[in-house]
Formats: C-alpha cells, sequence, structure tokens
C-alpha cells in the first residue's frame, strides 16, 4: 500500500516547495484542496453581509519524507499556504502519508481570530 500511494502522489501530485521554520527550503510533491465542507467549522460569519463564507482552508497530502509540519509554509502554483496543522498517518506502523490543514498565506487567518469580534453584541 505505501508503493502504491507514493506511485499517486509522485504522479498525480503538484510541485511544492516547504520553506520551515529554520529558513530551510525543500521541493516536494503532493497535493493540495480545497475544504468545500457545509459545515460550521468551516464557515465564518460576516456581519456586513448577514451571511456565512468559507474561511479557505486547503487539505494537504503528501509523501512522509516530504516533512511538512504544523507552522511550515507551502508554496504551490504561484501562491503560499500555512501548514496549521500536520499529522503522519499510519498503516501497520509505518507512515503511509502525511495529512495536513492549511490557509491561503496573505488572507485573515480564522485560527487566530476571535470569535467574538465577528458575533454582534
Amino acid at each position: 500500500m505505501k508503493a502504491l500511494i507514493r506511485r499517486l502522489i509522485s504522479r498525480y501530485g503538484t510541485d511544492i516547495e516547504i520553506l520551515t521554520e529554520a529558513e530551510k527550503s525543500t521541493k516536494a510533491r503532493g497535493f493540495l484542496q480545497l475544504v468545500t465542507s457545509k459545515s460550521w467549522q468551516n464557515m465564518e460569519r460576516m456581519i456586513p453581509d448577514g451571511g456565512e463564507v468559507p474561511r479557505g482552508q486547503y487539505l494537504f497530502i503528501g509523501l512522509p519524507d516530504s516533512g511538512v509540519r504544523a507552522a511550515d509554509i507551502l508554496l504551490a502554483d504561484g501562491r503560499v499556504f500555512i501548514v496549521r496543522r500536520a499529522d503522519a498517518i499510519l498503516y501497520r506502523n509505518e507512515s503511509l502519508f502525511i495529512w495536513g490543514l492549511c490557509v491561503e498565506g496573505g488572507e485573515a487567518d480564522p485560527w487566530t481570530e476571535s470569535s467574538d469580534s465577528s458575533s454582534p453584541s
């Protein structure tokens, strides 16, 4: 199974540059996909419009040897993504791939925004 996942990511993944907190840069391949969930965790209240908008979270799937960790920066397709969480997915005590949750850089960060500031008083 590990070889199959490696082949899939290598063949169909996107070229990604990883910038670590130690200012080290490496190249890898992986998938970045917009999370389009309709759940409340992926929605942000917008008082001016009176509606809800997506927060802009992205799923990352990459090879375990990519070394992606929380707080790393991913550069792909001319865009910047900040890794907020990264976990190794294990199968029979072996790391199959890295699963991560990211936000696009340059936008409001939903993890650090206070929920009190966006709700009416």
